[in-house]
């Protein structure tokens, strides 16, 4: 008996993409050649396939109504989000989309606790002074002699002068016996409590979507906007992207907070009004924000929080710990295998509006 015929993108890693062989004839396509296709390329490579799992090519209304004509019957989609995906002309035509839910809940919502640390203590700023010559004696000709010679009894980073890197570094407050306030409380949001559990902290929620018991079986208490804005000594944005979200952060949410709160965002740059952004971090009306994502990528050279010192900018790097390959690749797998055996898939993506 033939095996199905599936076109693959999206990254399987190993054991995994030697089980998938056995079970479905794999077609790479996209991404897994090496170069991002044109929306034509990418139809033409997965015609004639029962199976197509991408991974962030987009994919239009025209690539689906050509692939169910070829006998498409299950599209799949190698994100926590499938948005590259026309999903609302999947539904229409009636293809089932599967994706990888949570693939790299993990790794953002330690990689929050990365942020919200550099940015706290001072780690990031403080290493870069270091990188730049600041705060550092004269060069020796031996460093480990030097040491090993050394009359300090008290280690302490001080200069004769009384120089010091702990007045314009220290500071900051620990996380124990702090509050931070989630707002989202999903795959991300959930772990990223589990985390701030585990440094001691005060865990509040608001996610009107969220039953509050679910919140109350995970040890987070569930609020209002209002209590999750103005209790917050951390407030971490976990919001999908939508027409409702959109720019949501603006501000009445800042004229909220506490002025020595910080602001985390891991999520997306288009919840948040980037103007009232800057106005309230220029205004002090809060202490501090780190984002890992902007609204424009790469972000112009001169955008203001680069004049700003109580700002932490990475480029996108939450979601893209190794070990996330791995979720999705077993994720991945599952569907396909699933799928092999006639049994119906079970990471369907199921927004409608």
């Amino acid at each position: 008996m033939a095996k199905i015929k599936a076109a693959l993108s999206a990254t399987i890693l190993e054991p995994y993409m030697s089980q998938v062989q056995e079970a479905l004839d794999i077609t790479p396509v996209g991404l897994a050649l090496g170069h991002r296709p044109t929306e034509d390329e990418l139809i033409e490579q997965c015609m004639g396939h029962e199976v197509v799992y991408i991974s962030s090519e987009p994919v239009t209304r025209k690539a689906l109504e050509a692939w169910k004509a070829s006998g498409l019957k299950l599209l799949g989609c190698g994100r926590g989000t499938p948005v590259n995906v026309d999903w609302r002309a999947a539904h229409e035509l009636g293809i089932p989309l599967v994706y990888t839910p949570g693939r790299n809940a993990e790794s953002v919502a330690e990689y929050v606790f990365g942020l919200v640390l550099s940015l706290l203590r001072g780690i990031t700023r403080n290493y870069h002074c270091i990188k730049n010559g600041g705060y550092l004696a004269d060069p020796v000709d031996d460093v480990i002699r030097a040491a090993e010679e050394s009359k300090q009894t008290d280690v302490v980073w001080r200069f004769p002068d009384g120089r010091t890197p702990m007045r314009e570094f220290g500071g900051g407050y620990d996380l124990y016996d702090h509050t931070i306030s989630i707002i989202g409380f999903g795959a991300i949001g959930s772990r990223v409590a589990r985390i701030a559990h585990g440094f001691g902290m005060e865990v509040i929620a608001y996610d009107p979507y969220c039953p509050a018991e679910v919140m109350e079986k995970a040890g987070v208490e569930s609020v209002s906007l209002d209590a999750a804005l103005s209790r917050g000594d951390i407030v971490s944005i976990h919001l999908p992207v939508n027409d409702q979200t959109r720019g949501i952060v603006d501000k009445t949410w800042f004229d909220r907070m506490k002025p020595e709160a910080l602001f985390i965002n891991s999520a997306r740059a288009s919840v948040v009004n980037q103007r009232d952004m800057i106005e309230a971090l220029e205004q002090k009306k809060i202490a501090g924000a780190a984002v890992d994502v902007m609204w424009v990528e790469p972000c112009p050279a001169n955008h203001p929080f680069f004049s700003m010192e109580n700002v932490l900018v990475t480029t996108h790097l939450a979601g893209m710990s190794h070990d996330v390959e791995k979720w999705q690749s077993s994720m991945i797998a599952d569907e396909l295998l699933r799928y092999a055996r006639g049994e119906a898939p079970q990471l369907v993506w199921k927004r409608t509006e």
